[in-house]
């Protein structure tokens, strides 16, 4: 069952029986969603790749909406046939292996083996600041897939029109138990109604995890550490009565 921004916001406010301002509404949905996103880390709708062709002997400017990297791949030919995937190291081991600025390359598409993260001097601490630094450096293009992890388009942000986010089309149960939780702790609700928020969250997230790991699930091949449920708090009891 599909829900737009729009039906969110009635069905926030019905439950609650609370009327909130359109900055309230849109604070615990994008609060919400964040919680969802962290909550959940192997989402494919939370992966995108990036081509891109440079100079190795210079960095690579990471895309603006960067949280973090999954894979540096080595494109040769401008094809996806011919691929290498190249090694994370820390920035300081490039350095030290390879303390050239630029080497002259006696190949068109010489090939790089490593990669690292650097920043650009900026004060600015946005991912979109931050460089890829790849070695050897020849002074050579080449050209790389970036897979990356990155939130998706909120719903708050989505006009009626547009194609509405995956996570509020496919499960917004999810998406409607955390944006209650936020808004019950704006409220500050008496903590058995959060907690009765909280815990439906978790069951609603429970069912977003076992379709994550049916993705990558192997009949046969099973995981040798299989997936963990995530803890479901347990109501809160009221207080007994002495005498």
């Amino acid at each position: 069952m599909a829900m737009t921004y729009a039906e969110l916001k009635t069905n926030v406010q019905d439950i609650t029986e609370m009327s909130f301002t359109d900055a309230q509404l849109s604070m615990f949905t994008k609060q919400a969603e964040q919680k969802i996103y962290g909550f959940i880390k192997d989402l494919p709708i939370m992966k995108k790749t990036s081509a891109a062709t440079f100079n190795a002997s210079s960095g690579l400017s990471l895309p603006a909406d960067v949280l973090y990297i999954h894979s540096v791949v080595q494109k040769t030919d401008n094809t996806t046939v011919n691929r290498k995937a190249l090694v994370s190291k820390d920035y300081d081991f490039l350095l030290e292996a390879y303390p050239l600025s630029s080497q002259e390359a006696t190949v068109d598409e010489p090939e790089v083996k490593y990669y690292a993260l650097d920043s650009d001097a900026t004060t600015n601490q946005e991912a979109s600041r931050m460089t890829i630094i790849v070695a050897p450096k020849w002074n050579a293009s080449i050209t790389v897939d970036v897979e990356y992890q990155y939130h998706p388009r909120s719903i708050v942000d989505t006009d009626g029109d547009e194609e509405q986010p995956w996570l509020g089309t496919n499960y917004d149960s999810a998406l409607l138990n955390a944006t209650l939780v936020e808004a019950a702790r704006f409220m500050k609700a008496e903590q058995d109604i959060i907690q009765l928020y909280d815990q439906q969250f978790v069951l609603a997230v429970q069912q977003v995890v076992g379709a994550v790991n049916l993705l990558g699930a192997d009949s046969y091949r099973p995981k040798a550490v299989p997936a963990q449920p995530l803890t479901v708090p347990a109501p809160a009891q009221p207080p007994q009565r002495q005498g």
